[in-house]
């Protein structure tokens, strides 16, 4: 058992996982934000985040990185997509060489298609890098946080680095299946909120339940054609919990912030404000805004792809543009 694990970064899924870890070595919760920290430390809740959980004794919370991550033997980041490189940066000063890293964070940098877990290997030190998984798959915080029966993914280069993972975490409610396709379950943690925005779109359009499978179904041939050429090695890979098991989750959640968002394109189109508002983390946003170009200088079949990116970027209408895109199949 290691002397603890760090978990960086105290919103829901950070929480969340903490009460996970707590079953197997004390955890230590890194935050910025001054009023979680007194609230874990005096209520053993995070009100803000997850509230309604009750977090163990063993879990503590902290505002300096360093005093979580100095002697963790793991290191978790789960931290929004746009200060995963800034906080992996500080956090790298702090590692052990036999630390292992694991990437929570959903997306691709917008510049380089680069998932997060790569945007985390490019700060580790060496050692690390060999130590480094990703998880992802249907897991709505509140759920796992209070036992619900969940399945997620973790995958590293090796193998044998996601099963020392998924050690640490499992319980019996939350279970992990290790895997070696990194690129397959970073990816599908990314698309599923791209087809979550269009699954929103369809419900607040008031299409119904045809008009919903339909997309689903759809969405996942693109996400099969998509996560290809972005270099998933494993067939299964749509089909498995990172990919349509998330897909499904957060697309029909109403805990779904992408299928809220999406929903909400249809009722109130002055909700795009929120787009390029950081402290929103509509993780789906910023993946067609990188994902869509790509696509089509690839020649991807991708037509949902395009619809969302018409929708959030060229201000046309949600249902209208559903109905199209449905005729033409």
């Amino acid at each position: 058992m290691p002397k603890h694990i760090a978990i960086l970064g105290a919103g829901n899924m950070g929480t969340a996982l903490a009460v996970c870890a707590a079953r197997h070595a004390p955890v230590v919760l890194w935050s910025v934000e001054s009023d979680v920290i007194e609230q874990i430390a005096k209520r053993r809740e995070n009100t803000k985040y997850l509230a309604g959980v009750r977090l163990p004794r063993t879990v503590r919370a902290v505002a300096r990185i360093e005093n979580a991550v100095e002697g963790a033997g793991l290191v978790i980041v789960a931290v929004p997509s746009h200060v995963v490189q800034t906080v992996s940066r500080q956090m790298a000063r702090h590692l052990s060489p036999t630390t292992l890293v694991l990437n929570v964070a959903k997306g691709v940098d917008e510049a380089s298609l680069a998932p997060m877990i790569d945007v985390v290997e490019d700060e580790l030190p060496r050692p690390n890098k060999k130590l480094l998984a990703t998880l992802s798959g249907p897991s709505i915080a509140t759920e796992f946080a209070a036992g619900q029966p969940t399945v997620v993914n973790v995958a590293a280069h090796d193998v044998r680095v996601a099963r020392r993972v998924a050690r640490l975490l499992e319980t019996p409610t939350f279970r992990i299946r290790p895997t070696a396709d990194v690129a397959g379950t970073a990816f599908g943690g990314t698309l599923k909120n791209v087809y979550a925005l269009a699954l929103g779109m369809c419900d607040g359009a008031k299409l119904g339940a045809n008009t919903k499978a339909a997309l689903l179904t759809l969405a996942v041939e693109e996400m099969n054609r998509l996560m290809r050429a972005l270099g998933a090695t494993s067939s299964d890979a749509v089909h498995g919990f990172a990919g349509l098991g998330d897909l499904f989750v957060t697309g029909t959640s109403t805990h779904s912030r992408n299928r809220r968002f999406g929903e909400e394109l249809c009722l109130d189109a002055s909700c795009r404000i929120r787009m390029n508002d950081p402290a929103q983390t509509i993780e789906g946003v910023r993946a067609v805004r990188a994902l869509a170009p790509f696509a089509k200088r690839k020649k991807i079949v991708a037509p949902l792809l395009f619809l969302v990116d018409r929708v959030l970027f060229a201000g046309a209408d949600p249902g209208r543009e559903i109905r199209k895109t449905i005729s033409r199949i």
